[in-house]
């Protein structure tokens, strides 16, 4: 009983307390085995923690709830009524944050692709001699020794700088994203690459 009890702890932060309370809603423990094994076969064990490939169509300040309802029912057409508004709104409250750091970051990639990459790499590995790398770069975290990356987009930067224990000597202009919202976007994009 008590490695059950351990077992039901790691199902519930692995798999979501949407799933969980449809699966301990089963009538019965076989129908419990099966609804959990269903969800994870189709949807995979990161489920809850990433966007749902059948909501990849939702648009920002598109209403979430009929998209869900309409993609769980055509996946699951004999889910029972009450288990499918139930499972509707759970997972409507555990994908609309994930939805939106997926379009930022959506929207990141196209900026760093549009004002970075030409000079810093397409996955921020910098060109030998000219351009120094972001990937692993000590310029992504603060330091109260180094101009914030806000400051850097916003006005440039002229070296000499040492990127990981190499010199470089070099001017990078500001690549012109002035809209606050844009700015802090591409920060966070840039921050994957620490």
């Amino acid at each position: 009983m008590k490695t059950f009890s351990v077992v039901l702890s790691l199902v519930l932060l692995a798999i979501g307390l949407s799933t969980l309370v449809y699966i301990e809603s089963a009538p019965n423990e076989g129908a419990r085995a099966a609804r959990m094994r269903g969800c994870v076969l189709c949807h995979g064990s990161n489920w809850a923690t990433q966007p749902l490939s059948c909501l990849k169509q939702h648009r920002h300040g598109q209403p979430l709830l009929p998209l869900i309802r309409q993609c769980m029912l055509q996946a699951h057409p004999t889910l029972p009524g009450t288990d499918a508004e139930l499972l509707t709104r759970t997972i409507a409250a555990r994908q609309l944050p994930l939805l939106a750091r997926s379009k930022q970051a959506d929207q990141g990639a196209a900026l760093y692709a549009a004002k970075c990459a030409v000079c810093h790499g397409n996955n921020g590995q910098g060109q030998q001699g000219l351009y120094p790398p972001l990937q692993g770069s000590e310029w992504l975290s603060p330091s109260p020794h180094r101009p914030s990356l806000e400051s850097i987009i916003t006005h440039g930067l002229e070296g000499p700088i040492s990127v990981k224990g190499e010199a470089w000597n070099s001017t990078m202009l500001p690549p012109g994203i002035t809209d606050p919202q844009e700015l802090q976007t591409l920060i966070n994009y840039l921050q994957r690459f620490r």
